[in-house]
């Protein structure tokens, strides 16, 4: 019997040492993890399914600090995937319904480079939720495992005598397009196991090894912490394996080609700060960015393995004082504050644009409330206009406002708020005044009920 994988012969992890780690729900029980690959895309395995996504979890038993829970939007299966044993392909990403918030325990992880040369004997590591031990309980506190990748030739060695054990006995040659690398020690003891699948193998990579990088996605085994240097000498029913892991490096374009079909900026993504800010992308150069009442941010700069541009340059200063920003500018807000067009009370100038992105805290979502509008008026607002969005992308409208009365307040979707005020180039008003304030949503993971089918994965040969 081959199970899907849980961690054996590991250690209790400690809080936010895995921050790219997610555990895949149903019906409120862990069964699969996965990775944080960006604020909206986790990594998992095909024959993992889910309707709810954990991440910032740690203790089960209690909402931790950076806690989050998400809905799956959608999901992508590798078009080859197949689950006959060796499975192959087995990868999946699920895009999720709304944007991580990153934080101290909360963190994307990278992924290896394609020509990234990890050796044999590398000490690498998996954790989750899994089984301590084959037939075992399942842990509520993360666990962590420490693994040595296994050389490809003895790895396909292995599955050679697994494969033969079902077939008779025969030993058959695994497939060119085998997808897998393994790792575990010969004398068993250590290992992946079932509730671990999806999960990354994560390993040094680099010069000096100083930062991790998934380069597995666990997918299955024979057992749990069996030996398996003597499979040739054991009854089928009595052999083992190392853990069985999905290569990352061979599926690199797939992973990237389905990124960029999910992104609006299709080749190059820069991220402003732990909160997605802004997404810049082409030739068109961006306007200045104000990060109000923040002391730092974080640039995330990615590119793809095709086209190359000749990059970026940044220049920052500090503010003092009260900034009044102006047409151009993308402005971020993470505090209660009261926001106007420019030169408000005054008119606003023509062909301004200006953006405010909004963060409130986790759990809350942001509240607009109007002290005064006047903008041009115009059927669909197709003049001057405030558009109130749900996300950076711009991807959900919430609202489009226009004219001279005063809006009801706007609630957000979720954490997130954008605001773009835009003016043409003729006839200008007195613009507009409002607050934002933040307000506690009342929603917790085991509020949330789902009825779905309920799958097992196990494999006789």
């Amino acid at each position: 019997m081959v199970s899907s994988l849980r961690v054996v012969g590991g250690t209790e992890a400690m809080y936010g040492s895995h921050p790219w780690l997610v555990s895949l729900q149903n019906r409120g029980s862990h069964f699969c993890g996965g990775s944080i690959l960006s604020d909206r895309w986790i990594m998992t395995a095909a024959h993992c399914f889910t309707s709810l996504v954990i991440v910032g979890e740690f203790d089960q038993r209690v909402h931790d600090e950076e806690e989050q829970v998400f809905l799956v939007k959608s999901v992508s299966v590798h078009e080859k995937y197949n689950p006959a044993l060796p499975m192959n392909y087995d990868i999946a990403l699920i895009e999720l319904n709304q944007r991580i918030q990153m934080g101290a325990r909360v963190q994307p992880i990278c992924l290896p480079l394609p020509n990234e040369n990890i050796l044999p004997q590398t000490t690498c590591m998996t954790a989750g939720w899994g089984r301590i031990k084959e037939r075992g309980r399942l842990p509520v506190v993360l666990r962590e495992v420490h693994l040595d990748l296994v050389d490809g030739a003895k790895c396909k060695y292995v599955l050679q005598t697994l494969k033969g054990s079902m077939m008779n006995q025969r030993l058959i040659r695994p497939q060119p397009s085998m997808t897998v690398l393994c790792a575990g020690p010969e004398t068993g003891g250590r290992d992946a196991c079932q509730g671990d699948s999806g999960g990354p193998l994560v390993c040094p990579a680099g010069s000096e090894g100083h930062h991790w990088v998934a380069l597995g996605v666990t997918s299955w085994g024979k057992g749990c912490g069996r030996s398996w240097g003597n499979n040739s000498s054991r009854p089928p029913s009595k052999r083992g394996s190392p853990g069985i892991f999905t290569d990352v490096r061979l599926l690199l374009p797939w992973i990237k080609r389905k990124l960029r079909e999910g992104s609006v900026c299709k080749y190059l993504n820069v991220f402003l700060c732990l909160c997605v800010t802004g997404i810049f992308c082409g030739s068109v150069l961006p306007g200045p960015i104000l990060l109000n009442n923040s002391h730092n941010a974080t640039l995330l700069f990615s590119s793809d393995i095709s086209r190359a541009g000749s990059g970026f340059v940044i220049r920052h200063h500090a503010v003092k004082g009260h900034f009044h920003p102006g047409c151009g500018t993308l402005v971020l807000v993470e505090d209660k504050a009261s926001i106007h067009s420019p030169n408000h009370p005054q008119a606003y100038s023509n062909d301004c644009v200006l953006r405010w992105v909004i963060h409130a805290p986790l759990g809350h979502v942001v509240k607009l409330e109007f002290t005064d509008f006047d903008l041009e008026e115009s059927e669909r607002c197709l003049y001057d206009s405030l558009t109130v969005l749900g996300d950076v992308e711009g991807t959900e409208e919430i609202a489009l406002l226009c004219g001279g009365s005063i809006p009801p307040p706007v609630l957000s979707y979720n954490s997130t708020m954008v605001l773009q005020f835009t003016s043409d180039s003729s006839i200008t008003h007195r613009g507009f005044r409002a607050t934002l304030t933040f307000i506690k949503e009342m929603i917790h993971k085991y509020d949330l009920v789902f009825i779905i089918c309920e799958y097992e994965f196990f494999f006789i040969w």
